[in-house]
């Protein structure tokens, strides 16, 4: 049997409303529901950072999820537990730009530093910029509506 493990994703930005759809069926596709071990997503609430969270993730991974963030320009934090012997707790995290970060992580979801880790940074700022960088969280999700072509006629016309 796989190694399993319990991941969260923490996940915000502003997501059209055409695009929740596209964000409940990845969101169950992994798994992710709105509580651990909780039913699946049938809706998205706006206005707080969207928190998902399952168990028994075949190797912590839901990079689907976190696929559709970048694509959708939807900063995140997301989570997983290590097994033993096979791989470590993780933290990845993607601000909106540049490539994922990925930190070494205990159970209880927090970044840690390996010996190693802290003799590469080198110095006290840049291993508590490390954690800075670490403990992200990222803003509130907000959907946004979609206008009816008739809205934007009459906008753009009270306008003129």
């Amino acid at each position: 049997m796989p190694d399993r493990v319990s991941v969260s994703i923490t996940i915000g930005g502003i997501l059209p409303a055409d695009r929740v759809p596209e964000l409940i069926e990845t969101a169950n596709r992994c798994g992710l529901s709105l509580e651990w071990d909780g039913g699946p997503l049938t809706e998205i609430p706006s206005g707080e950072p969207l928190c998902l969270r399952v168990h028994e993730v075949v190797g912590g991974d839901i990079d689907d999820m976190e696929d559709f963030c970048c694509h959708n320009d939807l900063p995140f934090r997301s989570w997983s537990d290590g097994n033993y012997g096979h791989f470590t707790p993780e933290i990845r995290i993607w601000i909106g730009e540049g490539p994922r970060q990925v930190y070494t992580a205990a159970q209880d979801e927090k970044a840690v530093l390996t010996a190693d880790e802290a003799s590469q940074l080198g110095s006290y700022e840049a291993i508590m910029e490390h954690f800075r960088q670490a403990n992200y969280i990222p803003p509130p999700l907000h959907i946004l509506p979609i206008k009816a072509p008739d809205d934007a006629a009459e906008a753009q016309s009270s306008c003129e």
